[in-house]
This record gives structure tokens, C-alpha cells and sequence, in this order.
């Protein structure tokens, strides 16, 4: 299963819209601040799953502000990360403690602008970086059956 991963887009979808159409996801995750960028990309792929959560710029939003997903034997616990501090706790342990509440083992998050990936005592933690920003990234999580790979996918702007 290929699970696209995206963030902080703030109403330039065009990188997401791009990104899904290259990669061809059977699952998205978007982890807030441009809810309607992924409600665009919900209602130009309606077959695809498109997991959101609210991020800090998604005001009179009704998503929620978290969510853990069952998925392949893993759980997953996504989150924008405002509500966690994630912009000054470097060691993340207030979200890392959330989702180990959650008995999560793959934990998503944003609102840093900045892409991070790290697995430590068996959860993997990745913010796939800002979507919607000249620095453009998304992240790609691979799950085959116990097997867990991700990365994260710088976009180019194409000249």
C-alpha cells in the first residue's frame, strides 16, 4: 500500500494535485493548514481516502484535530502538532507520548514547515515538510505487511 502524506499546502494545491497524479496513492493523509486545498483534492480524485485533520490556519473547521487509523497491522496517529508544541520541543514528547496513548507506530505531523523523519523505539515519526511552499516536499509511506519504508519527496519547481 502507498500512502501519500501532505502538509501546510495554505492554498497552493497544485504541488498535491501533482504529487497524487505522479504517485497514484491508494490512501492520503493531509495534516491541515489548507483544509479546502484537500477537499479540492478529494473532489478531483473521489475514489481516493483523504484523511485530514485540522491544522491552526483551518479556522470554523469541523475536522478533527487528530486521528488514529488501523491500517495494515500498523496504527496510525495524525495530528498537525500545534496542539503538541512541535515547533519547540526538538525531542517531540509531547506528541510522542499522544501517540503511544494511541498505541500508534507510525505518527504524522506538521505545522513546522520543516520535513523530519526519524524511527526510534519502534515508532517512526515523519512530517512530510510544507507542500505549498517554494521548498515543496510531501512524504510516501510504503506499508507490505510488517514492512514499514517512507521517505520524503522534495518537488522541484519545474522551470
Amino acid at each position: 500500500m502507498k500512502i501519500c502524506v501532505f502538509s501546510d499546502s495554505h492554498g497552493y494545491r497544485d504541488n498535491m494535485l501533482h504529487a497524487v497524479y505522479t504517485e497514484e496513492p491508494d490512501l492520503v493523509f493531509f495534516l491541515g493548514d489548507g483544509e479546502r486545498d484537500a477537499e479540492a483534492l478529494a473532489k478531483r480524485y473521489p475514489l481516493l481516502p483523504v484523511n485530514s485533520v485540522r491544522g491552526n490556519c483551518d479556522l470554523c473547521s469541523s475536522v478533527p484535530l487528530k486521528l488514529c487509523i488501523p491500517l495494515g497491522g500498523h496504527r496510525i496517529f495524525a495530528a498537525h502538532g500545534h496542539y503538541y508544541d512541535v515547533k519547540h520541543d526538538p525531542e517531540l514528547l509531547a506528541l510522542r507520548y499522544a501517540a503511544k496513548l494511541e498505541q500508534a507506530d507510525i505518527v504524522l505531523f506538521g505545522h513546522t514547515h520543516r520535513a523530519y523523519q526519524d524511527e526510534r523505539g519502534g515508532m517512526l515519526l515523519l512530517n512530510p515538510g510544507p507542500c505549498g511552499s517554494i521548498y515543496a516536499s510531501y512524504g510516501r509511506i510504503f506499508l507490505e505487511g510488517d514492512s514499514v519504508c517512507a521517505d520524503i519527496v522534495r518537488i522541484t519547481p519545474e522551470r
